[in-house]
């Protein structure tokens, strides 16, 4: 039964994790390991097999977790949520899906913990400058149809980034915004219902972008984005309805970049 090819592979799924879930599809199957690789490996996996949308996969801790542009991402045992949910969106859809994701991330952090976000170009979140959340969509296509999307998205719970200097001036964690450890399985709850949310919203033609653009802490600020081909510099000037953002070069000219990596520039 496709729905259940995860069955094969995970421990047993956690029920606790989803008590009281209001959700109409995300998350009614969802797999839970303590210690994994990658929770994206294995979502993907299962994807090709054929398993129903909205499946999930979590974990406690992965071992090789990972994110954008193929960096590293930690997740120690207990300090984050590590949640990787399949989709079979449309073409359009899935051009959206990463101001989707970003969008229902921030808005889960707020309603779980009172804390207020922004977003970095394109799907980095933030609080007081510093990265909480980072989300990483992976997919595959038969020519111009697309077969899946998985959607990974890693926040920092209960992270002590002090303990782990590459990361500690840049990264935060929800315990340490708020004084207080953060539930993973409230956290989780809140994720999967908002990005149910906002995944429907968006297929029914709401205009999304329009939230995520005004969350966008790097609009009207100098910034270094890294294409891969090339790096520009400018002013972000502002994003089009496909989330491209557009940078006013030093030249005065306009320049669109659909991909990238972007530094925030004094």
């Amino acid at each position: 039964m496709p729905g259940r090819v995860l069955d094969s592979v995970a421990e047993q799924p956690d029920r606790r994790l989803i008590e009281g879930l209001n959700t109409r599809f995300i998350g009614h199957n969802i797999f839970h390991y303590p210690t994994i690789p990658s929770t994206q490996d294995v979502a993907m996996q299962a994807a090709r097999a054929g398993a129903f949308e909205g499946a999930v996969v979590t974990a406690d801790e992965q071992t090789s977790g990972r994110g954008r542009l193929q960096r590293s991402w930690l997740s120690p045992k207990d300090g984050s949520l590590s949640v990787s949910v399949i989709l079979r969106p449309s073409a359009r859809e899935l051009a959206r899906l990463f101001m989707v994701a970003a969008l229902a991330a921030a808005r889960s952090i707020e309603k779980a913990t009172g804390l207020q976000t922004e977003l970095k170009w394109p799907n980095d979140v933030l609080i007081d400058k510093r990265k909480v959340c980072g989300i990483l969509i992976e997919n595959e296509l038969r020519g111009s149809a697309v077969s899946w999307a998985v959607v990974g998205i890693g926040i920092n719970i209960n992270l002590d980034t002090s303990e782990h200097p590459e990361i500690a001036g840049m990264a935060t964690s929800l315990s340490a915004e708020t004084g207080r450890r953060v539930s993973r399985s409230e956290m989780l709850k809140c994720l999967l219902e908002e990005l149910e949310a906002v995944y429907l919203a968006s297929r029914g033609g709401a205009p999304v972008h329009q939230e995520w653009r005004a969350r966008l802490v790097t609009l009207g600020t100098r910034v270094r984005a890294n294409t891969g081909d090339s790096i520009e510099t400018g002013c972000a000037e502002s994003v089009d309805e496909d989330g491209a953002l557009l940078l006013r070069r030093d030249d005065g000219s306009l320049v669109r970049i659909v991909a990238g990596d972007v530094t925030l520039r004094a």
